[in-house]
């Protein structure tokens, strides 16, 4: 059971996490940052997660959607950087300006593309890892509680003698 610090620490950081995570990789594609470490930062958030609620949760709650969010992001990796053709050369950075009603007019480039799957690479194979790594945790956990559970001196086990084993003194009648 996770403790109260923890959960209180989970509902603040995990919002800012993954804040942090968007601030990188809009900003990675003129300054230091990007689809990497934006992905490996969200994956620090799921990783609170993780440890706050357990890997049960997690899992039930993105685990499903982390295999196609490798595909999905090869697949817009790999458009982003086919758009260069289109002008004759692979990972030419294209821009476009699009008209948003609140916005204004944004640009976004092939670059932004390109992080945006670098993204969901690292942080769908960075969770799937983390996943895997607390279950093969757990796993290790509970058989070293099994195999190396001493029985204390003080224990109702050593104390009463099992009711199925015979007595190796037995006075004889």
């Amino acid at each position: 059971m996770p403790e109260l610090y923890l959960r209180f620490l989970n509902r603040i950081l995990t919002p800012v996490l993954l804040l942090l995570s968007l601030y990188l990789l809009l900003r990675g594609h003129n300054l230091p940052g990007g689809g990497f470490i934006a992905g490996l930062m969200a994956a620090a958030a799921f990783q609170l997660q993780i440890l706050s609620r357990g890997h049960e949760r997690v899992r039930r709650t993105i685990g499903p959607y982390l295999n196609s969010g490798i595909g999905l992001g090869l697949a817009v990796a790999i458009c982003a950087g086919a758009v260069g053709l289109l002008d004759g050369i692979f990972f030419k950075g294209v821009w476009f300006s699009l008209n948003l009603p609140v916005l204004g007019y944004l640009k976004i480039g092939t670059p932004v593309i390109f992080d945006l799957g670098v993204f969901l690479v690292v942080v769908s194979v960075a969770t799937s890892y983390l996943l895997g790594l607390s279950r093969v945790s757990d796993a290790a956990a509970l058989l070293r509680q099994d195999t190396d559970a001493p029985v204390r001196s003080d224990s109702p086990a050593s104390v009463m003698p099992d009711a199925n084993v015979e007595p190796s003194h037995r006075a004889e009648p």
